[in-house]
C-alpha cells in the first residue's frame, strides 16, 4: 500500500499526472509546403492534415541545415554547434559524442521503454555509436544518410541493421521503375516495424519510440499507389508520392496506438530535419520561405513541424504556437513530461543548450527561447537574424508549384550574403530585405554574438 500511495504521489507531481508515451516521427528533407495543410492541394496528407489539425502547429521551429547535425542535436539536447555539425561517412567520427547522454538514456532512467527505428545517422564508427548502446532497447533501420528505398544499399553496401549487428536477409532489391510494391520498401517495413514494437507493447509501461521516415530523401522512389497522376510533371510527381507513402505510414503507427489503447496517453512530435531541397532532381518546396536544404535562410531551416495526440490538452487543440523551438528542446521538454533529470554534465562536453518548452507551448508563458545560434554562419535574436556567406548560391525563392516544366536547367546563382545580411524575420519571414545599414545595431550586436 505505501509503494502505492508513493507511487501515485510521485505521478501526481508530473505536469500531465502521468508519464506519455512519447513518439518523435522525424521526417527527411520534407518541404515546408509539401503538405496539405500547408496549402499544398497537390499532395495526399490527410492522417498529418488531420493530426496537424488536432495538436499545436509549430511555427517556427528550426533545426540545422542538413542532417546529421540536426538528428545529433535532438538526441543530445545541445546546439548542432556544441555537438556535431558535419555530415559524415558511415565509417568517419561523428554524430552525438559517446559521453553525452542520450534522450533515450534519459527517458529509460524515468521507466521508459526506449526503441529507434528508421534512419539514424547520428554516429556509426564504432560499436558504442550503435542506437542499442545509446539507451534504446531494440533498433531497426540504416545508418548512413540515405540508401536505396527498395534494396537498402547506400552506394556499394548494404545499410540495413538490427540491435547489434547487420540485418541479415532483410534487405529486398532494387525497383528498375522506381515505383514497385514490395514489402521491403523502407516505409513499409519500417512501419511494420513501429507498429509491432506498439502491439506487443505494455500500455501501463511509457513508451518513447523514434522513428525517424526516409521521405521524402533521394533516391526518387515510391509504390506506384502513392503517385498522383495529375500532378504533370514527373519529379514533383514522384516527391508527392513520397511524401503520401510517409502519411499512409504515419496512420498506420497511429492506428497501432489507437487499437492498443495507448493513444489518449501519447504525445506525438512530428518535425523534419531540414528543409526541402528545391535544385538538381530534388523535389522539395518550401515556399513562400526562402532557401532551401543546406542554406541557413528560413526555407533550410525553419521546417513543418507540430505536436499532437491524446496527451495535447483540449484546450491547447488545434492551436498554434509562434514562439521560437528549437528541435534540441525536446530532449528537456520530455524530460520535464518524464519526471527525468534533464541536466547532462558530462565531463569534457558542454552541457545541455535544450529548454523546456511545455509552459510555452500549452499557454502558461511565452517562448524562453529568444535566442538560436543556428549555425557558424546564422544566428537568430527573434526578431532579428543574421546570415553570412553566399550560402551556396543556394538561397531561391520558389512558387507554390515546384518543380514545374520551367524549372530546368536549374542553377545555383543566387548571390546569398556575400557581406553579412541583416532580416526582420517577424516582419519579412521570406528574407527579402536586407535591413542592416537601417539598423547598424542590430546587425552589430549580432556579429558579436555570433563570433
Amino acid at each position: 500500500m505505501l509503494t502505492a500511495q508513493v507511487l501515485a504521489t510521485a505521478m501526481a507531481t508530473l505536469p500531465l499526472g502521468y508519464k506519455p508515451h512519447i513518439m518523435f516521427f522525424l521526417a527527411d528533407d520534407l518541404g515546408s509546403y509539401n503538405l496539405g495543410y500547408k496549402g499544398n492541394s497537390e499532395v495526399n496528407t490527410p492522417t498529418i492534415d488531420e493530426l496537424a489539425g488536432e495538436g499545436i502547429k509549430l511555427n517556427r521551429h528550426y533545426v540545422f541545415k542538413y542532417c546529421s547535425p540536426t538528428r545529433s542535436s535532438f538526441l543530445s539536447g545541445r546546439l548542432p554547434y556544441h555537438v556535431n555539425m558535419e555530415n559524415k561517412g558511415i565509417d568517419e567520427e561523428g554524430g552525438v559524442d559517446l559521453r553525452m547522454q542520450t534522450i533515450a538514456n534519459k527517458l529509460t532512467s524515468a521507466g521508459y521503454i526506449s526503441h529507434q527505428v528508421g534512419k539514424w545517422h547520428a554516429g556509426s564508427s564504432c560499436t558504442g555509436n550503435l542506437p542499442i548502446n545509446r539507451g534504446f532497447v531494440s533498433s531497426y533501420g540504416y545508418l548512413s544518410g540515405e540508401e536505396d528505398h527498395y534494396s537498402q544499399i547506400d552506394k556499394s553496401y548494404v545499410d540495413i541493421w538490427e540491435d547489434h549487428a547487420p540485418a541479415y536477409g532483410k534487405n529486398g532489391s532494387a525497383c528498375p521503375s522506381m515505383d514497385c510494391e514490395v514489402e521491403t520498401y523502407n516505409c513499409y517495413q519500417y512501419t511494420k516495424r513501429s507498429v509491432e514494437i506498439i502491439q506487443a507493447h505494455d500500455p501501463s509501461v511509457p513508451l518513447f519510440l523514434y522513428h525517424a521516415w526516409q521521405e521524402a530523401h533521394t533516391p526518387n522512389e515510391a509504390p506506384a499507389k502513392f503517385l498522383n497522376k495529375s500532378i504533370d510533371y514527373p519529379l514533383r510527381q514522384m516527391y508527392s508520392g513520397m511524401v503520401a507513402a510517409l502519411d499512409s505510414g504515419i496512420y498506420n503507427v497511429t492506428q497501432a496506438l489507437k487499437e492498443k489503447g495507448m493513444w489518449n496517453q501519447t504525445l506525438i512530435i512530428f518535425s523534419s530535419d531540414n528543409g526541402g531541397r528545391e535544385d538538381k532532381d530534388f523535389g522539395g518546396n518550401n515556399y513562400p520561405l526562402r532557401g532551401m536544404k543546406f542554406t541557413d535562410f528560413e526555407g533550410g531551416v525553419r521546417v513543418v513541424a507540430f505536436v499532437t495526440g491524446g496527451a495535447v490538452p483540449e484546450k491547447n487543440r488545434g492551436s498554434s504556437h509562434d514562439g521560437l523551438i528549437h528541435i534540441a528542446d525536446w530532449y528537456s521538454t520530455a524530460c520535464y513530461l518524464s519526471g527525468a533529470d534533464p541536466n547532462d554534465p558530462a565531463a569534457g562536453v558542454p552541457n545541455i543548450d535544450s529548454v523546456n518548452m511545455w509552459p510555452s507551448l500549452v499557454g502558461a508563458s511565452a517562448s524562453p527561447r529568444t535566442e538560436i545560434c543556428l549555425s557558424d554562419l546564422a544566428i537568430i535574436k527573434y526578431p532579428w537574424k543574421l546570415v553570412l556567406t553566399n550560402q551556396g548560391k543556394k538561397g531561391w525563392w520558389t512558387g507554390p508549384v515546384h518543380p514545374n516544366a520551367t524549372y530546368e536547367p536549374r542553377i545555383d546563382n543566387d548571390p546569398g550574403c556575400p557581406n553579412d545580411c541583416l532580416f526582420n524575420i517577424d516582419q519579412d519571414p521570406g528574407e527579402h530585405a536586407d535591413v542592416k545599414s537601417q539598423f547598424p545595431q542590430q546587425y552589430s550586436d549580432l556579429k558579436n554574438l555570433l563570433s
